[in-house]
């Protein structure tokens, strides 16, 4: 079996056994992106900007239903650190539920309206085209991508992060087999971005099948059946009521995403170009953090679940330092060998010149995103997404966005890249305050 026993071992050690498959499942999903911004970059910067524009918009609609699966993680976790085993099974199949009607109606809403969302955006005609394929088609497999987000949340929730770390492997796996023969068409003419976004679509639906019948046939110890998909008012209710507000932090912050990329995008291909490799970079770095946050959600969940305040408490602490150090090095990397990164993913003079002054820029923030991270998915875990909503909103909307707007008017896209520095530095802090104050520890479940 490989679920953790979060409440009889170790507190380091059941940590880093439910980190060290976050991180890999992290970086597979990283390699998502990298994958197709490695094979995009070589037909040029039109083709290599139309993921890092249209992903904002498609992560906008990601992030409402994965509000509805950090429900789940918290209610599975919750409830198992009580012993109450079959409401875990009940959270669980009313999550997939809630989870595939959603994908369904907004996964055929944005891929018809693709074109139309772009021009809202303001997003210079040249790059339209390419960004456009590229975005419905990711937008009507979104079924595909909800339904592996809800099944991987339930599995960790229980205490299971190997089983969602393999899910994400295979589907990576297979994504970049496919990459490359349907981006440049080899056996079949080329699709350029209209392959790159298919061969994830396709993959995503493959792994899709055989993680839901992992989940279906109790193979990994957890299971439900098709009698916990019928609709449960009392259980939905519940649900919704720690889901929508982790919807609406995850939506306003998103459309905050769509907001800074369209401005970036004002500045042309160069500068959209040079974040989006910096984006992926970053990503790259802080999957560390993103797999102690999943950790520590988990283990606050069973923690507050069983009663142990005092050890949900010091858990995140714990976390977050681990976070800071790793987080840390890798970052000091990207500092000093800017350029050498860039040029991995594009050669272009003018490229190279401003992906080096972003990483020379932002890299010194991403250590405190990252303990950041690791304090948000505390609230998660602990079924306070309402403080986590208003610290994710306040990072973009009430520090980020203005500050792009104050620097960005005198310093032009350099002053971009000063603003995610403070805005990084500032919320960090925000949010370690929070968690000082202990209010989150207050159950919710």
């Amino acid at each position: 079996m490989n679920r953790v026993d979060v409440l009889n071992e170790d507190m380091t050690t059941a940590l880093f056994k439910l980190a060290w498959p976050a991180v890999l499942s992290m970086l597979f999903q990283t390699l998502y992106n990298i994958v197709d911004a490695f094979w995009l970059g070589k037909l040029g910067k039109l083709e290599i900007s139309a993921p890092t524009i249209a992903w904002p918009v498609i992560f906008l609609v990601l992030s409402i239903g994965g509000g509805i699966t950090v429900a789940s993680l918290a209610l599975v976790a919750q409830y198992t650190g009580k012993g109450e085993h079959e409401l875990s099974k009940r959270a669980a199949g009313q999550t997939l539920s809630v989870v595939f009607s959603f994908a369904i109606v907004v996964g055929i809403l944005g891929g018809v309206f693709s074109g139309e969302i772009l021009q809202l955006m303001k997003i210079p005609a040249e790059m339209i085209p390419y960004t456009k394929r590229y975005m419905s088609t990711i937008f009507f497999g979104t079924p595909f991508a909800f339904g592996i987000f809800a099944v991987n949340s339930i599995f960790i929730g229980w205490g299971d992060a190997i089983t969602p770390m393999r899910i994400t492997a295979i589907s990576v796996l297979l994504n970049a087999v496919l990459d490359p023969l349907m981006i440049f068409g080899i056996g079949f003419p080329p699709l350029g971005v209209f392959g790159a976004a298919l061969s994830t679509v396709i993959s995503r639906g493959a792994v899709l099948i055989y993680a839901l019948y992992l989940l279906f046939s109790g193979k990994k110890g957890f299971s439900i059946g098709i009698k916990y998909l019928i609709p449960s008012g009392k259980m939905i209710r519940k649900i919704l009521k720690i889901g929508l507000p982790s919807s609406l932090g995850n939506s306003v912050t998103s459309f905050a995403f769509l907001i800074v990329t369209a401005i970036i995008a004002r500045y042309g291909a160069v500068a959209t170009a040079a974040v989006g490799v910096g984006n992926r970079v970053t990503s790259l770095a802080t999957m560390f953090s993103f797999g102690l946050a999943q950790a520590t959600s988990t283990m606050v969940g069973q923690y507050l679940g069983a009663d142990e305040k005092a050890k949900a408490y010091r858990v995140v602490w714990k976390s977050s330092g681990w976070s800071m150090l790793i987080v840390g090095v890798v970052c000091t990397l990207t500092f000093f060998f800017g350029r050498e990164v860039t040029m991995i993913f594009i050669n272009e003079p003018d490229v190279l010149v401003e992906g080096t002054r972003y990483f020379k820029i932002v890299s010194l923030s991403i250590p405190f995103f990252a303990t950041f991270n690791i304090f948000d998915a505390a609230l998660r875990g602990a079924g306070h997404t309402v403080l986590s909503m208003i610290v994710n909103i306040s990072r973009l909307w009430v520090i980020r966005i203005p500050l792009i707007y104050f620097f960005g008017a005198s310093m032009g896209i350099t002053g971009i890249w000063y603003a995610m520095l403070i805005s990084n530095l500032a919320i960090a802090t925000i949010a370690a305050l929070m968690i000082i104050s202990k209010v989150w520890l207050r159950k919710v479940v």
